[in-house]
């Protein structure tokens, strides 16, 4: 599978004739044999160390982003001559080779250039360089799949070394972080601390949108010395008598009877045809 995958990149690098500087130079061809994408990875761990300078507690990480990688690239130079795997133009006839091909000694697993590209990536992520661990992984990315294209790797050479590199990394970070962070603490308290600390400014928040609310005005004190003197008032009057509720009788008419009473108007009254003379 690996020499499968090998030969469709080589055959799309035999199509694609006009990316082939662009792709060698980034490879290896700005300063021989390290290429612009290493440069780019650099430029990165670059600004991680200014921006970790507004914010020290990641320095120690940052720094190990840059001495991983150079510890990643002695490993990875010491297990090629430990696995001496050929490269595959040694092995395999009529490919495409873009870039001077290797003395008869030199092989190619792990790929050193990779194993350097994913300690870098690895020390970003660790310091918590969000964004510029993204950019980073795909200029890693770039140069994983540049050094297939090239002709001067097969895939995994070049997985190898970006797994390498990470893992060594990621492994070596609690060694590196109890030898870095003393220098740092050190640094930071001499006359060079502007190395680790930043001198500026903490950066001033970012204007926000504010949105127009209404107001409520407030009282003056002759307005509140009213409304004081008026809940006083209210509190000290008398209270007002409620109404009785009406009676369950209201509006029926009583009568009373009187039994055993005569009215001493009814006894005066004459009686017709009872009036007798003397």
């Amino acid at each position: 599978m690996d020499k499968s995958w090998y030969l469709d990149v080589n055959r799309l690098a035999r199509d694609t004739a006009w990316a082939h500087s662009v792709v060698t130079a980034y490879v290896e061809r700005v300063v021989p044999p390290v290429g612009a994408g290493l440069f780019v990875l650099a430029a990165l761990v670059l600004a991680g160390w200014l921006s970790a300078r507004r914010d020290p507690d990641y320095m120690p990480a940052v720094l190990w982003s840059a001495v991983g990688a150079l510890v990643s690239f002695g490993v990875a130079e010491v297990l090629v001559q430990v696995l001496a795997r050929p490269r595959p133009y040694q092995v395999l006839r009529h490919v495409e080779v873009l870039v001077p091909r290797a003395a008869p000694g030199s092989y190619a697993l792990p790929n050193s250039q990779a194993a350097i590209a994913g300690a870098i990536v690895c020390g970003l992520l660790l310091a918590r360089r969000w964004r510029l661990a993204g950019l980073a992984l795909l200029a890693t990315l770039l140069l994983l799949l540049g050094g297939v294209y090239v002709g001067a790797n097969y895939p995994s050479d070049m997985v190898a070394g970006a797994g390498l590199g990470a893992g060594a990394e990621l492994v070596l970070w609690p060694l590196g972080a109890w030898l870095l962070g003393p220098v740092v603490a050190s640094v930071a308290g001499g006359p060079f601390n502007w190395l680790v600390v930043s001198s500026a400014p903490a950066r001033k928040p970012g204007r926000q949108l504010t949105v127009p609310r209404a107001t409520t005005r407030m009282p003056n004190a002759r307005a509140m010395d009213a409304l004081r003197v008026a809940t006083e008032a209210a509190r000290t009057a008398p209270a007002t008598p409620e109404p009785d509720p009406p009676s369950p009788t209201s509006g029926v008419r009583t009568t009373v009877i009187r039994t055993g009473v005569r009215s001493p108007m009814a006894s005066r009254s004459p009686v017709a045809g009872t009036d007798k003379g003397p």
